[in-house]
């Protein structure tokens, strides 16, 4: 698995690369993008927050282009690095669900341990564009710096392909099938404030056209961010009411 490189073709169940491996690879590439292109600068005005977006064009290792944001996030807006890390990085799936509103659907297909799963979601797109699903493998990590105490998490997005096994390929939605990869980085800074850093190929698959998918990239996840912060604001300890309520920790 040392030649592992994330892109947008799926990797069979039996290759699926370690948690530490995917770390060893796409960390690096997060931090290589500090030097990419920059593009569009997309300001919530709202929320007086600036996404600054940015690119790289295909290597020889890549089947789509890389784009990518950062942001960064004063603690008195979205309450430090403990919610915005729930937000992100814990139950991601479900909680994109609730502000990335063309996810309609999604299901877990295999828990390995609580960061590393299987996936699959579906997008629920306005005509004449089919419905999309991505099955993918999720992983987390959480890591502390031994003399600053800030912290630094991470969360990883690769296609999977399911199709060496009949009872989870069973399983999935009945859509065009998308495939993407992704990292993102949400980071602890001296003065209590996070910046968010996330990079991403990706593929819709069906009809349309590569190019035209590529242009629209950079604001869609541009958007993202304010989608994610107004989630927050009615969920600012970064947990869903309704697991407050299992946890026992709101009535």
């Amino acid at each position: 698995m040392a030649d592992f490189y994330p892109s947008i073709v799926p990797v069979p169940l039996e290759s699926l690369p370690s948690n530490e491996v995917l770390l060893k690879v796409m960390v690096p590439l997060l931090e290589e993008s500090e030097s990419w292109p920059l593009g569009k600068v997309v300001t919530d005005t709202k929320r007086n927050v600036n996404v600054q977006t940015f690119s790289r064009k295909k290597t020889p290792k890549d089947a789509a282009m890389w784009h990518g944001r950062v942001s960064d996030h004063p603690k008195d807006t979205v309450g430090g690095f403990e919610p915005f890390w729930n937000g992100v990085g814990v139950d991601h799936t479900i909680n994109e669900k609730e502000y990335i509103y063309e996810v309609n659907r999604c299901k877990p297909l295999k828990l390995y341990s609580d960061d590393r799963e299987i996936w699959m979601v579906h997008y629920a797109l306005s005509p004449p564009t089919s419905h999309r699903q991505f099955t993918f493998l999720i992983t987390t990590h959480l890591e502390t710096n031994s003399e600053t105490g800030l912290r630094t998490g991470y969360v990883m997005s690769i296609p999977v392909d399911t199709s060496s096994d009949p009872e989870l390929k069973q399983q999935e939605y009945t859509a065009t099938k998308g495939a993407y990869s992704a990292i993102e980085r949400v980071k602890e800074m001296p003065d209590e404030s996070v910046n968010w850093r996330m990079i991403t190929t990706s593929t819709p698959g069906g009809w349309v056209p590569q190019f035209l998918a590529e242009l629209s990239i950079p604001g869609q996840i541009a958007k993202d961010v304010s989608h994610f912060l107004a989630w927050l604001e009615k969920n600012p300890t970064g947990m869903r009411a309704d697991k407050l309520v299992r946890m026992g920790l709101e009535s």
